[in-house]
């Protein structure tokens, strides 16, 4: 009888064994199965993530810090570096800053006590701020020099960057602002003392100032040579339809803008540059900021996320730009596609891209800024040209056809805005005119008639760029 028992509560024992078996092995197959593919997911991503960006570095593109510290230097001039870095610091010292109250332009922000309106100027007519601004520039005649002999017929210039993912500080860039704004002041003056070399001096190294960022390959920078640019091609539409220059410096200037004609080199600089400044977030979590605290033990890896991030700035890079119509129609594309795929996104595909949904740039309005800088300055030339046209022949010519098929001794490159028309062109009573339109969609065409000006509100004027009209040369 005891063996028996022995050998029932051995077989009872076996069973709760294999019970216990099976209960665990389920267990492993639940809950262990899907951890052993997430992380063979993640184990394979980081294996691509890897050799993706051995790729970029092998194309001689940046990919982290330190890659694209020695891109900046290898792509940039460092000729006057120095130089133009001091420039940009003393525009940044207090004693600049302070002078800076109370005068137009480059005065101090709307929200202080002390703002000055910047005025729009007419030329020819009285200027209340005239002493002000006098005794400013007169104050900075010699930074101005500098500036003059440093960014005239300049290219890119290198400035001293430490990377750091996105805690990069920029303060060259940002003050390149400043240093336009002075050039701004500078112009307007030189107009009411009607100094022309003064003012194409101006213009020049206005322009010169928007070309010593052209290959900083950051979308800020970028955007501030956009920026930077427009206010130059401001200054220049008022000195050509006010026919300041003789046929030497237009072409001086025409060769400027066509230096800046290439935007497509601009544009996959900036997507480089933003995809090698976001890479090391997702390697480092705590390199969001300081204030982050990440568990250590891998946590703070994220090579599914880096994975989405490449792919998304592969397409954004792959982009056309040999045409401007159907640049913009793709970066407004890749922009919607994007933002599409995050709202279609299950939850696990939303807590593993979570960070390239944060850090891929606003691609669609990238797209824009630069669609409409290009447009800025094709429209800039074809006013350039028809100035050189009527010196040359003492007419406007019939079409823009005629003008771009003229010997004026310029290569007119590019002339086409997006939406599938050319420019608008016209010549009444006497004056050439030519118009665009500041394009919000691809879709966008000139339209038949110029813009009626005296309709813009005070929020609107930016629009009167779009309208060029030149008067016969006196």
């Amino acid at each position: 009888m005891a063996s028996a028992g022995s050998a029932e509560s051995s077989s009872t024992n076996k069973r709760i064994i294999v019970v216990l078996v099976v209960l665990f092995s389920l267990a492993v197959l639940l809950c262990g199965g899907p951890l052993t593919w997430w992380f063979a997911r993640r184990s394979n991503a980081a294996a691509e993530v890897a050799e993706r960006r051995e790729e970029i570095l092998a194309r001689g593109l940046p990919i982290d810090d330190v890659s694209m510290e020695a891109f900046r230097a290898r792509t940039m001039g460092q000729e006057k570096s120095d130089r133009w870095m001091r420039v940009l610091e003393e525009i940044d010292s207090k004693a600049f800053v302070e002078s800076c109250r109370g005068v137009p332009v480059v005065g101090v922000t709307e929200g202080d006590a002390d703002y000055v309106h910047g005025e729009p100027y007419r030329y020819n007519d009285p200027y209340r701020y005239n002493d002000q601004v006098r005794q400013f520039l007169d104050q900075w005649s010699a930074l101005r020099a500098e500036i003059h002999e440093i960014t005239e017929g300049t290219g890119p210039i290198w400035t001293r960057v430490e990377m750091d993912s996105f805690n990069t500080l920029l303060p060259y860039v940002q003050s390149t602002r400043s240093v336009a704004r002075l050039l701004q002041l500078e112009f307007e003056d030189a107009l009411r003392r009607d100094d022309r070399k003064q003012a194409l001096e101006s213009v020049r190294a206005s322009v010169g100032v928007a070309r010593a960022l052209e290959k900083e390959p950051l979308i800020i920078a970028q955007l501030v040579v956009v920026a930077v640019h427009g206010m130059s091609l401001k200054q220049l539409k008022m000195a050509i339809e006010l026919d300041l220059f003789d046929e030497k410096q237009l072409k001086a200037i025409f060769e400027q803008l066509r230096a800046l004609d290439d935007f497509g080199s601009r544009y996959r600089l900036a997507i480089a540059g933003e995809r090698a400044m976001s890479q090391p977030v997702f390697d480092d979590l705590q390199r969001i900021g300081d204030d982050l605290r990440v568990p250590t033990g891998g946590f703070s890896r994220r090579p599914i996320d880096a994975l989405a991030s490449l792919d998304v700035m592969a397409q954004a890079e792959s982009i056309a730009t040999e045409e401007l119509a159907e640049f913009f129609t793709q970066t407004t594309a890749l922009d919607s596609q994007f933002s599409q795929q995050l709202a279609q996104a299950g939850w696990l595909r939303r807590l593993e891209t979570v960070l390239t949904s944060l850090t891929v740039p606003a691609l669609g309005a990238v797209g824009k800024a630069f669609a409409r800088s290009a447009m800025e300055n094709r429209i800039a030339k074809i006013g350039v040209g028809l100035r050189l046209y009527e010196k040359r022949n003492g007419d406007w010519p019939g079409d823009l056809d005629e003008l771009t098929s003229a010997d004026l001794g310029i290569d007119f490159g590019p002339i086409d805005p997006v939406g599938g028309s050319p420019f608008g062109y016209r010549v009444v009573d006497g004056r050439a005119e030519v118009w665009g339109f500041d394009p919000q969609l691809p879709t966008d065409v000139t339209p038949p008639e110029p813009i009626d000006v005296s309709l813009l509100s005070e929020h609107e004027q930016h629009l009167n760029y779009w309208w060029w009209t030149l008067p016969a040369a006196e």
